[in-house]
């Protein structure tokens, strides 16, 4: 929001200087990003005297001048054919910055020095075209005097974050901001909104059939006027707020959006094929716009209508042809308040961006519409003093209910930790137009964030001053705090994956239907959003696994093997419920023929570094659409699909321009919350020497290792301590269709040395158990 210095001095006595008035909004409302100094770049130029012009003797266009500067003279160089003796002009002195690129400086123009610079109308930014020659100004013009100031060209204009006070509409306005200013330093701001009656006049005959959402919609005829120069302040106010002054007519429904905070719009009543009904649009209905720009609709836009075309779209922009222009002379005002929701959802679907649809999109309230039809009407009759009001209607079903809060001032003392009296707590309220009535506050029709005791002692803080209050150490009783497994798996994870060269990531929480194309997936069965920030964000991501990859398309060009991981959420949907889980999710690029053994490697060391146990990997069935089919594992923990392996299709590596194969794994981290940190049971150590041995079996190539590992292990639970699997052996020339697996048996005794014979007794248990079930020894 831009607000108008000059325009708040119109309003506030005593006003403080405009840094001040910034630094007390910054504490107590909002922020101020920048101020905004109004024809800066004259500050440096004054009125002065020249005292002699005389014609340079070695040019014909330039003269030499003698300027009176502080009864001093000054020689400045000047080539306008109208300079001469005891002419009052603008001089820009040495350093001033008449632009950006233009710094005046001393300076030798044909072996004569110029200590400045006589200047032109267009020179110091009044006017666009060139002149020919110097500003002339009035003999009586005051010398030394700045000519910004001399030309009441000194307005600041004050840019305020409106991303916090959106919840504040009616800060969205001069006098909003003038209200509070005015709280802010103690002081009633003395100001009541134009209040008129036009009840009396005949009906417009305005159909309002959405009444759900168009809450309340005004009209009012007036004859009798036409589209004149604006007032200054009326000027004023537009420019603070970067608009060109239009003519009245136009002027002054951006005056009331800008002043009051309230949008509102003027037609030619002349262009209107009667009778104006508020409506849906019909699917497909083309608007051409105020922007020059035709726009097609849809059943789910607000549209004003007549009874044969679109007069507007309403809260975003009107029809051309039936805005006002030189020739107008009778008028429809309207007023209204919309559904933001709707509105916002037409703008994200148009991509069209108004100054009226950042206010509605605040939620303005109802109640206040008339004000803001009246005050057009009372400054259209400060310039017209024989205009007409014809007609008038007013559709407002469901009226705006009157918001009271209870007065506690025993709650508000011990919310804030101040004791204030009742007389202080109602001074700052009536300051800011809530009304004291004995036991309750009467919250003013502007005020829509003002529900409960707890926003009534918000405000009182706030006004009063955060710094006000005195620090103290609240009175807690504090207890050991546990942490939630997931929290921990989070960090150890976190912590092991960056010790081990990977980079941890932190992706949006969003994907999109692009994005799931470049997977050969899609967004069908994602969770959409009703309301999405952007094209790129409209679903909740289901996997981590597409921003890692899109991570990873952006980073591959700098590194030629690159390791991404990240810990956080993922979204599903089941019968409409949003279920969300924890999720592990890792992608890694490499060179090699075969990197599936280098990732379950990695893994392994993260569910033994995560206290894991019992756990292995097995050949995957299923693969999502951007994994490899035959390149997949799943991963089994205590007897639990804990997630998988795969490797990405080369296909979709080629979506994302990266030319190394790429595996990744998912880990669903609330499977394995109940299996981390388990806590390794006493064994008692025998005091003989254990032995080992290797022994390889031949076996199918759909055939798990995993069961024959649990076969070796069951063959002898007193004598076997653990069996690994160190070898895997494949070769189609010598093993078709089979592949031989290598496994080193460790094993001992309690109460005696492990003999030969124990081996080998053992060696044959188990190839006998083995080769029953079809298995054979190497």
């Amino acid at each position: 929001m831009k607000i108008s210095y000059n325009t708040l001095k119109r309003y506030i006595k005593n006003i403080k200087s405009v840094d001040e008035i910034a630094q007390d909004l910054v504490m107590h409302t909002a922020e101020v990003e920048d101020i905004h100094y109004e024809w800066e770049h004259l500050k440096d130029v004054f009125i002065w005297e020249v005292t002699s012009a005389e014609k340079h003797p070695d040019s014909e266009k330039l003269n030499l001048c003698k300027v009176n500067v502080n009864w001093e003279e000054l020689d400045i160089v000047c080539g306008a054919y109208n300079v001469k003796a005891w002419l009052k002009v603008p001089v820009a002195v040495v350093w001033a910055q008449l632009a950006p690129d233009f710094t005046i400086s001393k300076t030798k123009i044909r072996w004569y020095t110029s200590c400045g610079m006589i200047c032109s109308e267009d020179e110091l930014g009044l006017v666009k075209e060139r002149q020919a020659g110097i500003m002339e100004l009035p003999i009586d013009s005051p010398l030394n005097t700045c000519m910004r100031d001399y030309l009441w060209l000194s307005d600041a204009v004050l840019e305020i974050d409106n991303k916090a006070i959106n919840h504040r509409p009616d800060l969205f306005s001069h006098i909003g901001i003038a209200r509070e200013i005015c709280a802010i330093n103690g002081e009633k701001f003395d100001y009541d909104y134009e209040k008129r009656d036009f009840s009396n006049l005949a009906d417009l005959g305005i159909k309002n059939e959405i009444s759900d959402v168009v809450r309340r919609y005004i009209g009012l005829k007036i004859s009798g006027v036409q589209n004149s120069n604006s007032p200054d302040y009326v000027v004023e106010v537009l420019k603070a707020s970067w608009n060109d002054s239009k003519g009245l007519l136009i002027d002054l429904s951006n005056y009331s959006l800008y002043m009051y905070g309230q949008p509102t719009h003027i037609f030619d009543a002349d262009k209107i094929e009667w009778n104006i009904t508020i409506r849906y649009a019909k699917n497909c209905e083309k608007f051409l716009a105020l922007d020059d720009k035709e726009y097609e609709l849809t059943s789910n836009d607000i549209v004003i209508a007549d009874s044969k075309k679109v007069l507007a779209l309403w809260g975003v922009i009107g029809w051309k042809e039936s805005s006002v222009s030189e020739t107008t002379k009778n008028i429809v005002i309207e007023a209204a308040n919309f559904d933001q929701a709707t509105l916002r959802m037409t703008w994200k679907r148009l991509w069209v961006r108004t100054d009226s649809l950042n206010v509605f999109e605040k939620d303005i309230l109802p109640e206040t519409a008339h004000y803001w039809v009246s005050l057009i009407v009372s400054e259209l009759e400060k310039v017209f003093k024989e205009i007409s009001l014809e007609a008038y209607s007013d559709s407002y079903t469901v009226k705006q209910e009157q918001v009271t809060i209870e007065s506690d001032i025993e709650f508000i003392n011990r919310l804030i930790w101040k004791n204030y009296s009742e007389t202080e707590l109602k001074t700052i309220l009536n300051n800011l137009g809530i009304i004291v009535d004995w036991s309750k506050l009467v919250v003013p029709t502007w005020r829509k964030d003002l529900n409960y005791k707890a926003d009534i002692a918000e405000e009182i803080a706030r006004i009063d001053g955060y710094d006000s209050i005195e620090a103290k150490i609240p009175k807690v009783q504090l207890w050991a705090i546990i942490q939630d497994n997931a929290y921990k798996i989070k960090k150890d994870a976190r912590d092991f994956f960056v010790n081990i060269g990977f980079y941890d990531m932190y992706t949006y929480s969003f994907v999109n239907e692009a994005l799931m194309k470049k997977l050969n997936s899609s967004t069908e069965g994602l969770v959409p959003l009703k309301n999405s920030l952007s094209e790129d964000a409209t679903h909740m991501k289901a996997s981590l696994i597409p921003n890692l990859m899109l991570s990873l398309e952006k980073n591959i060009r700098d590194k030629k093997d690159l390791k991404l991981f990240e810990a956080e959420k993922v979204f599903s949907l089941a019968w409409d419920i949003v279920n969300e889980h924890y999720c592990l999710s890792s992608v890694m690029t490499s060179t090699k023929d075969l990197v599936y053994h280098d990732m379950q490697e990695v893994i392994s060391k993260l569910l033994n570094h995560l206290g894991v146990d019992k756990f292995f990997f097995e050949k995957a069935l299923n693969a999502p659409e951007y994994a490899h089919s035959g390149r997949t594992a799943k991963i089994i923990a205590r007897g639990q699909e804990i997630w998988y392996i795969w490797e990405i299709h080369p296909k979709v590596t080629k979506n994302f321009d990266i030319n190394s194969r790429v595996w990744f794994f998912e880990i669903d981290l609330e499977k394995i919350q109940n299996m981390v940190y388990s806590t390794p049971k006493a064994k008692e150590l025998s005091n003989f020497q254990g032995s080992n041995f290797d022994i390889s079996f031949v076996v199918n190539k759909d055939v798990k290792w995993n069961d024959i590992l649990v076969a070796i292990e069951k063959t002898n639970l007193s004598l076997i301590e653990k069996v690994e699997l160190f070898d895997i052996y494949e070769n189609e020339e010598r093993l078709p269709w089979q592949r031989s697996l290598s496994f080193t048996v460790y094993i001992q005794k309690m109460d005696s040395e492990v003999t030969d014979q124990d081996k080998n007794e053992l060696i044959k248990d188990i190839v006998s158990k083995v080769e029953k079930k079809g298995w054979r020894l190497r």
